[in-house]
């Protein structure tokens, strides 16, 4: 019966080491602004979290059913009970293991989300620049009168060389 426990917990370890490698690949994706080869690790990615919860929930009706007789306790304290020291072990072993690398993965995601929030600063910060209207005045003007400035738009892309 521990067996099914330890096999689920190694699926999910083998899952977050991938999400892992993807949050790796997605930082340097980021730094380069390769923006369509973002959009196929985020496909690729959801697939894993898709997978993720599907071993997760194996994971959960191994418990359930290694726990059937002691519904009441922890799983921690169950798993201290195990008359089976080899199984307690591993299972400890695994769910340490799990516990780090759910660690790593978070920091390796703060990380990419303050790339991708800058990224998007930096976007907006260009339109921003690209489609404001001028606020001064880049050639000299006579200091005895205002010139009105031409009808229409007054964009970057607006103004004459």
């Amino acid at each position: 019966m521990p067996q099914s426990v330890i096999t689920a917990l190694e699926e999910l370890i083998s899952i977050q080491q991938q999400l892992i490698v993807y949050a790796d690949e997605k930082k340097t994706i980021l730094i380069d602004r390769r923006i369509d080869d973002l959009n196929e690790l985020v496909q690729q990615e959801a697939r894993l979290v898709r997978q993720l919860n599907q071993a997760d929930d194996k994971r959960e009706q191994a418990v359930t059913a290694l726990m059937g007789a002691h519904p009441s306790l922890r799983f921690h304290e169950f798993i201290d009970r195990l008359p089976d020291e080899i199984a307690r072990k591993n299972i400890q072993s695994r769910m340490k293991t799990l516990q780090e690398l759910l660690v790593e993965l978070q920091a390796k995601n703060k990380i990419n989300e303050q790339l991708l929030k800058d990224a998007m600063e930096f976007v907006h910060h260009m339109i921003e620049e690209v489609t404001r209207s001028r606020q001064q005045q880049y050639n000299y003007q006579s200091p005895h009168g205002q010139q009105t400035p031409p009808a229409g738009g007054t964009g970057f892309f607006d103004t004459k060389a």
